[in-house]
């Protein structure tokens, strides 16, 4: 058997030109594993933008894909500790029933307009699956865990092109007097390609995730009173590398609204996702005012949703009675922020407030529940009970729902009892008699 070739190309040279472009089809194929994912510690910055450049749903193996057009809108950065570091209420939850060992910081709300504290999501990273449990929140100082019933499967292990794996996950959350919320979201998985994938971050050897996320939430806001159903639609393509915790792309694609998240170096600043309406204040009744929604960090664009039904950046109102505004914001990658701003009413020097609502306690008298009706809108109150014979017989701290709050003075001797209601730097006395 001959071989001809060119006199200028040597045997030795055809070898290692074979061998190299068999060595780059083995190297580019990864399997990601357990010790691909996030650990304790890990602190991920990524970039956010919804300026996609086409073909980033073309599946093949051995194939490279080239985002290195992308350009930041905006910037974080992911962070990742030890399930031990979070409030002990969590951990019953989630570590001792779930099994969680990862748990990120988490800002949002899962409900618009109820301000939390303390948020995490917890995570299960195994030798065979890395999945979601759900997340947990403070609210109003009670611990608020949010935990799937089945957890939400992101990736099976060990992970290779062609492997396929679903999963069912659900939960609701009821806050009394206040909102409920819940979710259901059903994810199918497919390995739909391998190769080489290029973004400003660099070019890695990757493995592509496609998702496809069906939800159905379901929002009701008792001040409001009334509830909001969505149906969500969302096809998620990811591009996971060796050793790099996070994906190094994720494009999501929800209807006509296509972004993306990638791994990146500093760009600028990253600012978490937030929205302010400014400190509370109070206006001339009448007063026709404007409300401005400045939001810091996230995706743009925004879409800014107000409890008036309102939408856009600002609101004007005419005052006619104290009252309470929040604004919802969803950025590009459908992450919620919200806030809220009390407008009160004050009166010029010797007028009266004649027009402002007294407050009042009923029933009285009373052997049990009572509802307090305050003067205006108020985040926070201090009441404080005071026996006939002027002893101070119980102290809360109560977070008034539309300028009234609920409690019981069940367990108390009959007779006449006084209320003291602080209330900011106002203070009101009531009576109120109980019942034997």
């Amino acid at each position: 058997m001959n071989l001809f070739y060119p006199r200028y190309m040597r045997p030795s040279l055809i070898l290692i030109l074979i061998m190299a472009l068999t060595c780059h089809g083995l190297l580019a194929q990864v399997v990601i594993s357990q010790s691909d994912m996030p650990v304790p510690g890990d602190t991920l910055r990524v970039s956010s933008t919804n300026v996609v450049p086409a073909g980033y749903a073309h599946a093949a193996m051995d194939t490279s894909w080239n985002f290195s057009a992308l350009q930041a809108l905006s910037q974080q950065v992911d962070t990742f500790q030890t399930v031990a570091s979070t409030p002990s209420a969590y951990q019953l939850i989630f570590v001792l029933l779930g099994g969680a060992n990862l748990a990120a910081p988490r800002s949002g709300s899962p409900i618009p307009g109820i301000p939390v504290s303390q948020g995490f999501t917890f995570y299960k990273n195994s030798a065979a699956s890395f999945g979601e449990l759900g997340s947990a929140f403070m609210v109003q100082g009670l611990p608020l865990p949010a935990k799937y019933d089945n957890p939400d499967k992101y990736y099976q292990f060990p992970m290779q092109p062609n492997l396929t794996w679903s999963s069912t996950a659900s939960f609701s959350l009821d806050i009394p007097n206040l909102a409920y919320f819940s979710t259901h979201r059903y994810r199918t998985n497919v390995v739909d390609g391998w190769g080489s994938l290029t973004t400003p971050y660099g070019t890695f050897a990757t493995l592509r995730v496609k998702s496809t996320l069906l939800e159905h939430d379901s929002i009701y806001i008792d001040s409001l009173s009334t509830g909001f159903p969505f149906n969500r639609n969302i096809i998620q393509y990811k591009w996971l590398g060796k050793g790099k915790g996070i994906p190094l792309l994720e494009v999501d694609e929800e209807g006509t609204l296509v972004s993306a998240i990638y791994r990146d170096h500093v760009r600028m600043s990253a600012l978490p996702f937030g929205v302010s309406l400014g400190a509370d204040t109070s206006v001339f009744l009448g007063s026709t005012i404007t409300l401005t929604a400045r939001v810091t960090g996230g995706t743009p664009p925004f879409q800014i949703v107000w409890n008036t039904l309102d939408t856009g950046k600002t609101i004007t109102v005419n005052i006619q009675k104290a009252q309470t505004f929040t604004a919802v914001v969803v950025d590009a990658l459908q992450n919620f922020a919200s806030a809220q701003k009390v407008v009160s009413i004050r009166y010029p020097p010797g007028v009266g407030e004649l027009d402002a609502v007294p407050p009042a306690v009923s029933p009285n008298p009373t052997s049990g529940p009572v509802r307090i009706r305050l003067s205006g809108p108020a985040r926070k109150a201090v009441l404080h009970l005071y026996s006939p014979q002027g002893k101070m017989v119980r102290e809360s701290i109560e977070h008034p729902v539309n300028g009234e709050i609920n409690t019981s003075l069940s367990g108390l001797p009959g007779g006449l009892y006084g209320l003291r209601i602080t209330t900011g730097d106002k203070v009101v006395v009531l009576k109120v008699v109980v019942a034997d």
